[in-house]
């Protein structure tokens, strides 16, 4: 619960655009892929649906989860002067993959296994809503496979804990092209306000073996549009072609040193990990991700520990 505390302090800190080019993007094929083992039984099964609003000047964040897994849908519902909006981001944890330069060592997919998960939970700034968030936890064993002979592929006990979170900022602004009517007019106009989407997570009992090596968890985020042009009664069904800057096609990109927003994901380049003495030290974290139309595919890149936080908003003993 400390960590979602102090995660909530991610709408505090100025986000920062850090782009370099890199060649890594199968780092993130690696982490999503599923392994080819039979699933552990705990396959999530369709259950009650869980809803939470917030409304704001012109605009209402929804949240909306069904089933077990790690998976939550946040719905920024924008009214503005003719038109109304509707951008819906689907956030997946897909997995995790270790890395050891460049090459595979070990991956787990996540999604076939058995998870509990928190109600929405209201993050609020300075007493006001600003934001919602849910808690997903590992229940069982999870398959890691390893690539060679790396490790032995099995099942085994690690405990994780991820969180799924969206802020409004209502200083963000969305350009969307969309066609309408029956000669396909263009229309072209800006939605004021969006979400900041943010995860964090806990990974410990990873196995040790081999050391020096690197965890990604890996993060997918798609993006469904839709829009209603007009007045009033008049309004009509617009077809959604293109969000900016979400929606697009980018070389693959890691970021280090700074921050990130890429439309709708915040980064930050800093993680903790538990040391020998039973303390925690900070570490740097990376960002690797690639955009191709609506989908956004994300690794978060940390050092491999027995305990590992990400993100460290504080360093370690403040």
């Amino acid at each position: 619960m400390v960590m979602v505390l102090e995660v909530r302090k991610l709408l505090l800190l100025a986000l920062l655009v850090g782009l370099t080019a890199t060649g890594a993007l199968a780092y993130v094929g690696m982490a999503s892929s599923r392994p080819q083992q039979p699933a552990s039984g705990g396959q999530a099964n369709s259950g009650e649906v869980l809803v939470e609003n917030i409304q704001f000047p012109g605009a209402v964040l929804s949240g909306i989860h069904r089933g077990g897994g790690p998976v939550v849908t946040y719905a920024l519902t924008a009214y503005g002067p003719g038109h109304t909006t509707v951008l819906a981001y689907t956030v997946v944890f897909a997995g995790v993959a270790e890395v050891a330069n460049r090459a595979l060592v070990a991956r787990a997919a996540v999604l076939n296994a058995t998870w509990s998960n928190s109600d929405f939970r209201v993050i609020r700034h300075d007493g006001k809503p600003v934001g919602l968030a849910m808690l997903f936890r590992l229940e069982e064993p999870i398959y890691i496979e390893y690539a060679n002979s790396s490790g032995q592929s099995g099942y085994y006990e690690v405990n994780m804990t991820v969180a799924i979170m969206a802020f409004y900022h209502p200083g963000l602004r969305e350009t969307i092209m969309a066609v309408c009517g029956q000669n396909r007019s263009l229309v072209v106009y800006q939605v004021e306000g969006g979400i900041i989407l943010a995860v964090a997570f806990r990974i410990s009992g990873w196995p040790s073996e081999p050391s020096g090596t690197r965890l990604l968890a890996a993060f997918g985020v798609r993006l469904r549009a839709a829009a209603w042009l007009g007045e009033g009664k008049d309004k009509e069904k617009a077809a959604v072609k293109w969000v900016v800057p979400f929606c697009g096609s980018t070389r693959p990109r890691l970021v280090r040193d700074k921050a990130l927003i890429r439309g709708v994901f915040a980064f930050l380049p800093r993680a903790a990990i538990a040391n020998e003495t039973g303390g925690w030290e900070p570490v740097r974290a990376a960002c690797l991700y690639v955009v191709k139309g609506f989908v956004l595919k994300v690794a978060i890149a940390v050092p491999k520990a027995s305990d590992v936080i990400y993100p460290a908003v504080r360093q370690p003993g403040q």
